[in-house]
């Protein structure tokens, strides 16, 4: 991850697993100083929001190093992964055998060694390297979904450009950004509004979109990104007066701006929520709703904090 999105996948993992177990980003991997893109240690007790996190719920259900590229990675990229993998696990093992050791000087049963699993994510895969790795499908998991090296290695490695294109896959495909990304984001944007994945990634692309277009000069990805982000604001708000057409101005605008609210992740609590359902000013509700386009703040929109 070593272009202008690499903070994106490290973002989305964060705040899509931070309530299912600890994850770290840049986890540094005590040999050479090396770091990890991100870490994470389930909660066993989380099960249920790992569940509505679809792929990336199930990727993250054991002990795990994410590694993530938005390209196709080549053998080296491969080999420094692979690296840290071990370089963890045998880290891991040194600990256990450490804290096992003191346990067993007090009497106590030993801890197991809870084995690490390496999830590389890639928007894309080469065909030597595929063939090279002889991977195959996973039995059970989605196309685009490969395990390496069984239990001997106990790497996975998902394809973002081979997933199913359905939401159980739509935080990962996401995370892979790469070509698949503005696909992915119009996927994002014809969820619910009040979808999970809508809650956990848009205001991170948000952000990114911002910091993108205050650089001097920036990729043709990046160019598409940002026209692709706005385009995503303005059909929210074109769906939300559509669905409420049909109950009236009013009604029609306040659910646009719920959504506008929404997609540029900006929080509404419940009593906020129910002053703008109950707003019955078609032309007030229309001039909130132009703020909240370009807003940063709820009380940019309504004019204070509630």
């Amino acid at each position: 991850m070593r272009n202008s999105f690499d903070q994106l996948a490290k973002k989305v993992v964060k705040e899509a697993l931070d309530a299912s177990g600890l994850t770290i980003i840049q986890h540094e991997i005590s040999r050479d100083a090396q770091h990890a893109d991100l870490l994470h240690d389930p909660d066993p007790t989380r099960d249920a929001e790992r569940i509505r996190l679809g792929l990336l719920g199930r990727l993250a259900a054991v002990l795990c190093l994410l590694e993530i590229y938005g390209h196709a990675p080549d053998g080296a990229e491969l080999r420094a992964c692979l690296g840290k993998h071990f370089a963890f696990w045998e880290e891991r093992e040194r600990k256990t055998r450490a804290q096992n050791k003191r346990r067993k000087e007090r009497q106590l049963p030993p801890e197991p060694l809870i084995v690490p699993f390496l999830w590389l994510i890639a928007a894309a895969a080469s065909a030597p390297m595929v063939r090279k790795l002889k991977l195959e499908p996973a039995p059970g998991w989605p196309l685009g979904v490969y395990f390496f090296g069984d239990d001997l290695f106990r790497v996975g490695i998902v394809v973002a450009s081979e997933l199913p294109r359905d939401r159980s896959t739509l935080l990962v495909r996401i995370m892979a950004a790469g070509p698949m990304l503005p696909q992915a984001i119009a996927d994002l944007a014809a969820l619910p509004a009040d979808a999970h994945e809508r809650d956990v990634a848009e205001g991170i692309l948000v952000h990114l979109q911002r910091a993108l277009g205050k650089k001097p000069s920036r990729t043709l990805d990046e160019e598409e990104l940002i026209v692709r982000m706005q385009g995503t604001w303005e059909k929210a708000r074109e769906i939300g007066r559509k669905e409420g057409r049909d109950e009236g101005r009013a009604e029609g605008e306040a659910r646009a701006l719920l959504t506008v609210l929404l997609g540029r992740g900006i929080a509404v609590p419940d009593t906020a929520r129910d002053r703008i359902l109950a707003q019955k000013d078609p032309s007030l509700l229309e001039r909130w709703l132009k703020k909240a386009i370009r807003a940063t703040s709820l009380a940019e929109v309504l004019g204070d904090p509630s």
